[in-house]
């Protein structure tokens, strides 16, 4: 019910946006209109509500004359926010910047209502020394063709989190950058334990997000050498041979009994603290839930190369919409967001550390050199720094749809209830009247 509920909303709010967009525009400047913003943003719970807030003080410190007022939108994961989001747009209520990840650019670009920020990247001498200090790779998965819509404030791509008090346990050597997908099963198994003998072990080698796609299939697609989406994000791949090539991977896992059906993330974080789980795929985000509860034995490290090796890496930020009466005072905000000054404030502690990685590459050495977990947390710029990303992130315009999509299908897969076969033939299936760019 309350998918099928959700579905009617997307569908509803997003068949309004394109007529919202054109009678909403606004080329007035901040200059000519009062000195006002208001920014939506996720609200994924506290720590989202303190951080915009601290966000929206700051800018408003640093200038005095303007308000910022800010929008919580509710959401269980980004295709909820977004299309709460979307709804929110249609009821008439125009933002002048929202908080999005790369999940969101294309929805906002196809829908007529972001404002790329191109002129303000040439023009603006600040906002050059950022994107001097930014990773191409960043700024692309925040682009559209070559319009930037943001630049992003943080970013987060997807590594292996291992235990090392588990793998020390059993005798199992770290894993190191070139493993391959061979070596991570045989890893997974060494690591798997059935203590009690009842044909349930105690502990998994490894397992993946249930509720999410980029924690989720997505980086083991991309390792596969493939993709969900066209290169234009026009169309679905979901049948694909490296698609199937990866989820029957993942399926082996299960079968074999290295890994249990995937799980809520929430979970993943719960079991893996209690070393019932050896590893597990994520981004930054879990430092910030294992360091502030005291919990350190564990490291990162590459997803294991298959066909190739590409790092899944997404970005977020604050876009500034169209609907914006005053444009130029949303970019003073979205760069403020962005600058040195904000980005080196939220580096953290190594037991308060930020949940995201900081978009500006000079923070992100701060940040390890200031001795936060994991270990090896250099590896998380250099994985966009050294090695080619996936593009293009797998975001078409109807998110909310496509990841709920995404999801039921691997849900039927995984749990056994569909071959991998007939379960991407019914996604593939139903996708294609997603996926497009009409």
């Amino acid at each position: 019910m309350n998918i099928t509920f959700r579905k009617v909303a997307v569908v509803s709010a997003v068949a309004a946006l394109a007529a919202v967009a054109l009678t909403s525009c606004s080329t007035s400047s901040s200059d000519s209109g009062p000195k006002t913003l208001n920014v939506a943003y996720w609200d994924y719970g506290p720590g989202a509500e303190t951080g915009n807030k601290d966000l929206a003080d700051g800018f408003m410190k640093a200038n005095p004359q303007v308000k910022v007022t800010l929008t919580p939108i509710a959401g269980d994961n980004w295709g909820g926010y977004y299309a709460n989001l979307a709804t929110l747009i249609a009821s008439g209520k125009h933002p002048d910047l929202t908080f999005i990840s790369s999940e969101g650019v294309k929805f906002l670009s196809q829908n007529n209502l972001v404002l790329p920020i191109n002129k303000y990247l040439k023009s603006d001498p600040d906002g050059k020394k950022i994107q001097a200090d930014i990773a191409p790779a960043l700024l692309k998965s925040f682009a559209v063709g070559d319009q930037i819509t943001a630049i992003p404030n943080g970013w987060n791509d997807m590594v292996i989190y291992y235990n090392t008090a588990v793998f020390k346990a059993e005798g199992v050597a770290a894993p190191k950058a070139d493993w391959t997908w061979d070596d991570f099963q045989a890893t997974a198994k060494a690591l798997t334990k059935d203590t009690n003998g009842d044909g349930t072990p105690d502990v998994y080698g490894f397992t993946w997000a249930s509720n999410e796609i980029f924690p989720g299939i997505l980086p083991w697609v991309a390792n596969a050498g493939g993709n969900l989406v066209s290169s234009d994000v026009c169309k679905a791949t979901a049948d694909s041979a490296p698609v199937n090539k990866a989820v029957t991977y993942l399926d082996t896992l299960i079968k074999d009994g290295v890994s249990p059906a995937p799980m809520p993330m929430s979970d993943v974080f719960t079991r893996f603290e209690a070393g019932q789980i050896a590893m597990f795929g994520a981004g930054r985000w879990p430092t910030a839930t294992f360091l502030p509860a005291g919990f350190s034995s564990f490291d990162i490290q590459l997803y294991p190369k298959g066909d190739t090796y590409q790092t899944v890496a997404g970005s977020a930020g604050y876009p500034i919409l169209k609907s914006s009466k005053n444009p130029d005072l949303a970019w003073q905000y979205q760069k403020y967001a962005a600058s040195a000054a904000v980005q080196d404030s939220q580096i953290g502690t190594p037991t308060t550390p930020r949940d995201s990685i900081p978009s500006l590459r000079s923070t992100a050495d701060k940040t390890v050199k200031a001795g936060i977990p994991p270990a090896n947390g250099q590896l998380f710029y250099n994985s966009v720094d050294k090695y080619p990303a996936l593009t293009p992130f797998p975001a078409p315009a109807k998110y909310s749809e496509y990841e709920s999509t995404v999801l039921r299908y691997t849900q039927l897969i995984f749990g056994g209830n569909d071959s991998v076969k007939d379960g991407l033939a019914g996604m593939q299936k139903d996708l294609s009247a997603i996926v497009s760019c009409n």
